[in-house]
C-alpha cells in the first residue's frame, strides 16, 4: 500500500471536526471523485477547463467583437451582458475563497488530509470553496439565454456537465459546485439588472 492513506484514515481525518452536512457532503463527494482517474473522467475534466474564467472571458468577447462588427445588436448586448455576468461572478468567487478555506478532494482522497475553516488560503490546494468554473460558467450561460432563449438547453446542459466534471474529478465538493451555482445566478441577476438600468 506504500503511503497510500487507508479509507479508515480518510473518514477519520474528514469527520473529526465537521457537522452532519458537511460529512454528507464529502461521502458524496469521495464517492463520485472514486473514479476521477479514468479516462472518461480525465476527458469531461478537460472539456470542463472551457468554464475557467480565460475561456469564457474569450468567448464573451468573440460574440461582442462580432456584433460589434455585423452592427448585430442583438450579439452586442449578448457579449455585454456576458461579459459582465462573468466578470461579477469572478469577482463573487474571489471574495468567497478569500473567506473560506477548504481542502480540494483529491488532497483528502490522495493525502487523507481535509481541514474547512474561515480565514481564506494562498494556497491553492485549500481553494476548494466555492467552484469557479461553475459560478462563471452559470453567469454566462444565464447571459446568453436572456438574450438567446433557444440556447438556453445546451447552454444548461454545458453547465450542469462543467459543474459535475469538477466533483467526478475532485476539484470540488458538491457542496462548492452548488456554492458556485448560488453566485453565478446572483451575479447574473445583477449585472443584468445594471446593465439594463444603463440602457435606459
Amino acid at each position: 500500500m506504500g503511503n497510500e492513506p487507508s479509507q479508515e484514515t480518510d473518514d477519520r481525518n474528514a469527520s473529526s471536526t465537521t457537522n452532519d452536512v458537511e460529512k454528507a457532503d464529502i461521502n458524496l463527494g469521495k464517492k463520485m471523485a472514486s473514479k476521477r482517474h479514468h479516462p472518461a473522467v480525465k476527458a469531461a475534466a478537460s472539456a470542463g477547463k472551457f468554464g475557467d474564467q480565460g475561456p469564457l472571458y474569450a468567448l464573451s468577447s468573440g460574440i461582442l467583437i462580432v456584433g460589434v462588427g455585423s452592427r448585430d445588436r442583438r450579439l452586442t448586448d449578448c457579449g455585454l451582458a456576458m461579459l459582465a455576468a462573468i466578470a461579477v461572478a469572478d469577482l463573487g468567487k474571489r471574495l468567497a475563497k478569500s473567506l473560506v478555506r477548504r481542502t480540494r478532494p483529491h488532497v483528502l482522497l490522495d493525502q487523507g488530509h481535509y481541514d474547512a475553516d474561515t480565514g481564506g488560503s494562498e494556497e491553492k490546494e485549500k481553494q476548494s470553496f466555492p467552484s469557479g468554473h461553475t459560478a462563471c460558467t452559470l453567469a454566462a450561460a444565464r447571459a446568453l439565454s436572456r438574450h438567446f432563449p433557444e440556447a438556453s438547453a445546451p447552454a444548461g446542459a454545458a453547465t450542469v456537465v462543467i459543474g459535475l466534471s469538477r466533483i467526478a474529478e475532485g476539484k470540488h465538493w458538491p457542496l462548492d459546485v452548488a456554492a458556485g451555482a448560488a453566485i453565478g445566478l446572483v451575479a447574473e441577476g445583477l449585472s443584468a439588472l445594471v446593465y439594463e438600468q444603463c440602457r435606459r
